[in-house]
């Protein structure tokens, strides 16, 4: 009895620590939680600028627009962007994406904070959480911040009019991604608690798909031969060996801390509803992510509008009972702050891999 005694004063003690989280969290007014989160997203996500990109491809690529010139042409967004400030040295290019990191990030916090006190404070959390935001600070001065900003209007965004907006920048980042992007709110608008996006899910396909076809025919006149989805085959090999050799990491890595949200998403979700949330969050960005080489990074931007739907859905709802509120908040601040990060790939033993699939294909 004695031992069992310990233990339940243990579980008490860790329950009570775990709401006295939560409950000065909730405390807390916005500007002191968006501090929180600004440290630690600056803590855990060591800054990497893609240095040899940007000199190889993205800026001799912006000072040839508006003529494509490789398959990064179609991340046009950023391409236009560069070229109508007139940047044209490496400096000019990182500076311009810091700033378009900044806006992004205040973009999805003013959004954040017009949802109200209680679903912000979620809704933060779960958004310091996503693998996308983490890849604005471990690949400077790629398109990813484009793709993020319109992902985050697309899914923030109050009426059709300015979501559609969001999908159009979205796509101007990455339309391969949009396309993806959009296909998963799709599917998300299957369940029943989120049968109202139908109409923008759909509308959402539409301009992405378009969007798509005139970067062909753009690629086309331009005498470009090589598209992204042309390059899939190339890195086949490496994406299957990550996968093979380090499944722990790269699941994982797909959506890190954000996990806890998708176990209370799945567990909230009536049951005919929980396919259409697995497909969404899981299956459709999964097997994108499976046969590209750039792993939780395409992971992250594929998922993040319908990961921030489901995110909005659970803050403005919250299922879980009014005396369970702290300790769900407190657990998703512990696991936002002490949950590790992983972006980048495995080490040897992939490599190795790599070199036997690569042989095969």
């Amino acid at each position: 009895m004695s031992s069992d005694s310990h233990f339940i004063d243990f579980q008490d003690r860790i329950n009570d620590s775990i709401k006295r989280v939560g409950a000065v969290w909730l405390r807390w007014n916005y500007a002191q939680q968006l501090l929180l989160v600004c440290v630690v997203l600056f803590i855990k996500n060591a800054a990497d600028i893609e240095l040899r990109n940007i000199q190889e491809a993205y800026l001799p690529g912006a000072l040839e627009f508006p003529t494509a010139v490789g398959y990064f042409s179609g991340s046009f967004g950023q391409a236009a962007v560069a070229s109508l400030l007139g940047v044209s040295t490496t400096t000019q290019w990182v500076a311009l994406h810091g700033l378009l990191i900044l806006a992004g990030l205040g973009v999805a916090f003013w959004l954040i904070w017009r949802t109200g006190r209680e679903t912000r404070s979620f809704l933060v959390l779960a958004l310091a959480a996503a693998t996308a935001t983490a890849s604005l600070l471990v690949s400077i001065g790629k398109y990813d911040v484009i793709t993020f900003l319109g992902a985050v209007i697309f899914a923030l965004a109050r009426t059709t009019p300015v979501a559609i907006f969001g999908v159009a920048v979205m796509a101007s980042g990455n339309p391969e991604q949009a396309i993806v992007a959009s296909v998963a709110v799709l599917a998300l608008s299957g369940a029943v608690e989120f049968r109202h996006l139908r109409a923008r899910a759909v509308i959402a396909v539409c301009v992405t798909g378009i969007t798509w076809g005139i970067v062909q025919l753009w690629f086309a006149l331009s005498g470009v031969g090589v598209g992204r989805l042309e390059l899939v085959p190339v890195f086949l090999a490496e994406s299957l060996a990550r996968v093979i050799t380090s499944p722990g990491n790269e699941i994982w890595s797909w959506l890190n801390a954000g996990w806890l949200l998708a176990v209370i998403a799945l567990f909230a979700a009536t049951r005919l509803s929980r396919k259409w949330l697995v497909v969404a969050l899981f299956v459709l960005p999964g097997l994108v992510t499976i046969i590209t080489a750039d792993g939780a990074r395409v992971f992250g931007s594929v998922v993040l509008a319908a990961y921030l739907l489901v995110a909005l859905w659970i803050g403005q709802t919250q299922p879980w009972r009014s005396e369970n509120r702290d300790s769900v908040m407190g657990l998703a601040v512990i696991a936002m702050v002490t949950l590790p990060v992983i972006v980048d790939t495995p080490g040897w033993l992939s490599d190795l891999v790599i070199g036997r699939l690569a042989a095969f294909f």
